[in-house]
């Protein structure tokens, strides 16, 4: 048999932003090329979204499989592509 102690709040780790001070000007953080919303839906479908639809339809064996799931084989490396130059371009 387990002993089971409560964890006490306190000891538990919080992540903590950091503090920016007033005087930074927005010029001096990083700049992207792609707005966040965008970068967001990108990821969420070159990852999760496009896989799963070219998964799902090629498991059905429905008509033309191979060229559906070559699309979004083609479709996610591109949303990739995107992404990393997004990433890589960023500027301060």
């Amino acid at each position: 048999m387990t002993n089971k102690t409560k964890q006490d709040p306190s000891t538990t780790t919080k992540l903590e932003l950091p503090d920016i001070p007033d005087e930074v000007e927005v010029k001096d953080y990083m700049r992207y090329w792609l707005p966040g919303w965008l970068y967001d839906v990108l990821k969420w479908l070159g990852v999760l979204g496009i896989p799963a639809v070219g998964t799902f339809y090629a498991m059905l064996e429905l008509p033309c499989a191979d060229e559906v799931t070559k699309v979004c084989l083609a479709l996610t490396t591109l949303f990739g592509s995107i992404l990393g130059l997004s990433a890589v371009t960023a500027r301060k």
